[in-house]
């Protein structure tokens, strides 16, 4: 980090090789742009010898332009919990090289050898333990930040510092109320036109996502990821590094796994509307390897003077299904989609959009999940919406 008071500016590619040079070997020859998300512009820099990845915050949403001003700060967020998640759980968590508060910027480690898990779900590659992998870090930052596992000062300072945040406000909006009513951000196929029709006269939907989003709001349990999917996960057989945690905050413990469970789902339906049987079984596996990993390492890590360890995860998983359920829901109708289901071709593509608002809609209203087997039946088994 650095002391140094540098007005802010926009980097680019002219401007942001020498910004690396103090974190290379070797002054460097190359900068490109390998960022393709909604919030940031991410670089990779490199000299002959070695490279980094550079990320800056920019003052507003990047998928919708200067109209929607955002809090750049959000990069010491990213900054803060990168680094507390690693302490909990170390070789799990991307690396963080240099933070330069006044320009929102990190310095990152750079994972070229890496692939971005959503590739490869979407290619249907089967990376063997990842699944797994990322289930054990879910457990490890959820459970190692519960009430039972700090001191008082310990969670109150972590509370400080991960309070609820612009971002969370923006979760609020794209996740629990924009898709269920006629919002501006909202886009999606005019072919589905009926069916988000019938989403915003759903009452009983609408209620339910209110529920949500009071409880996204006010169930401060365990420092959370916030935007946990399979794009924020850079995966190779047996190995991972996860990123991209600004949107972290003390949140509900069924939030990350949720968000994750949905994506695993639209790409098992993506799969599935597509007629690729082997990738969607490929699917169902990494799915139910998540969730397995999670529930054995919660277990490892629960604290022995709790003694309802079977209830938490009971509650976990209940609360899981349903917020699975709103980001299915929102990725069809919202502003931000995911690329799994919006690469296939318009008649699987529709397919598969009904079948994720379906599945979004039998978890969020279909009463309590009893198994990890229910959700995923309700996840991807519902061909309509009704």
């Amino acid at each position: 980090m650095t002391d140094i008071e540098t007005p802010y500016r926009e980097l680019n590619l002219s401007t942001v090789a020498d910004f690396a040079v103090p974190f290379l070997a070797e002054r460097p020859i190359r900068a490109q742009e390998i960022g393709d998300g909604n919030l940031n512009r991410v670089f990779r820099v490199s000299s002959s010898s070695d490279s980094v990845v550079v990320k800056q915050a920019l003052p507003y949403l990047k998928a919708a332009g200067e109209s929607w001003p955002l809090t750049r700060h959000r990069a010491r967020i990213e900054c803060e919990a990168l680094l507390q998640h690693g302490k909990l759980a170390p070789g799990l968590v991307a690396s963080v090289l240099h933070f330069e508060d006044p320009l929102s910027v990190l310095v990152l480690e750079d994972l070229h050898e890496y692939q971005n898990w959503r590739d490869a779900t979407i290619a249907g590659n089967d990376l063997s333990g990842v699944a797994a992998l990322v289930g054990q870090y879910s457990a490890a930052v959820l459970v190692g930040t519960v009430g039972a596992h700090l001191t008082g000062p310990e969670r109150a300072e972590m509370r400080s510092r991960f309070s609820y945040s612009a971002l969370c406000l923006v979760t609020e909006e794209l996740i629990f109320t924009a898709p269920f009513v006629n919002a501006e951000s909202n886009r999606y196929d005019v072919e589905i036109t009926d069916l988000v029709t019938a989403l915003y006269k759903d009452r009983s939907l609408r209620m339910a996502a209110a529920e949500l989003r009071f409880n996204f709001r006010t169930r401060n349990e365990a420092l959370l990821h916030g935007d946990l999917h399979t794009g924020s996960v850079l995966a190779r057989p047996n190995d991972i590094r996860i990123i991209d945690p600004e949107f972290a905050f003390f949140g509900p413990v069924g939030f990350d796994p949720g968000v994750l469970l949905g994506n695993l789902a639209m790409s098992r339906l993506a799969h599935q509307a597509a007629d690729r049987e082997h990738a969607a079984s490929v699917i169902d596996t990494a799915a139910r390897d998540y969730w397995q990993a999670f529930a054995d390492e919660a277990a490892r890590r629960w604290s022995a003077t709790e003694p309802w360890f079977a209830r938490f995860l009971a509650r976990v998983l209940a609360d899981a299904a349903r917020f699975a359920g709103m980001e299915m829901i929102r990725r069809i109708v919202g502003l931000a989609h995911v690329r799994d289901i919006d690469s296939l071709p318009p008649t699987a593509r529709f397919r598969a959009q009904e079948s994720s608002l379906a599945g979004g809609r039998a978890l969020v209203l279909g009463g309590r999940c009893p198994s990890f087997d229910d959700l995923w039946q309700r996840a991807t088994q519902e061909e309509t919406f009704a």
